[in-house]
């Protein structure tokens, strides 16, 4: 019974001898962390990079492949994946390279207000331009997947070139240029 007081006083003074953190500062270890400001709130999310930041990122992540991509003269972003690394012949269904790329793009363009406009290939004979919107709109949702509003694109087919494109842009309906 004695050594039980004698550990309850040990743990008594033990916690008299640390500061909790307070709402308005910074810990009592310096360098420490600051306290939220309320219970239960998180760290402000940090500030989207701009379109010309993402291009040099995802260009240097995909440096020696053939994926380009380009800023173009509106300010918006433009990324083109050769079709022969995004769909089999006759299919709609996004292949893994695509799919890594599409993975990159939609990290990046989840949050905020960007426009994206897809336009793929279709082939030059049975289904033709069909197929085109059909990929365009399996890459659409491909992304819708991932964390990007529908409502935020627009899609389109092509018979050339045989390159699956999609432009980004902050202002104003995305086009190719």
């Amino acid at each position: 019974m004695r050594s039980f007081l004698i550990c309850l006083c040990v743990a008594a003074l033990a916690a008299c001898g640390s500061r909790p953190a307070t709402k308005q500062g910074p810990s009592s270890v310096p360098g420490g962390p600051t306290a939220p400001a309320t219970p239960g709130a998180s760290a402000p999310e940090p500030p989207r990079p701009t379109l010309a930041a993402e291009q040099q990122r995802l260009s240097a992540l995909f440096d020696g492949t053939p994926v380009v991509f380009t800023m173009q003269g509106d300010g918006s972003l433009r990324v083109e994946v050769p079709l022969r690394f995004s769909f089999d012949p006759g299919s709609s269904t996004v292949k893994p390279p695509l799919a890594a790329v599409l993975d990159r793009i939609a990290t990046s363009q989840r949050r905020g207000g960007s426009r994206l406009l897809v336009v793929a290939p279709g082939d030059k004979r049975g289904k033709g331009i069909t197929l085109g919107v059909d990929r365009a709109g399996s890459t659409r949702d491909y992304l819708v997947g991932h964390g990007i509003a529908a409502t935020r694109f627009t899609v389109s087919g092509v018979i050339e070139p045989d390159l699956v494109r999609i432009v980004v842009s902050e202002s104003g309906p995305p086009r190719l240029q």
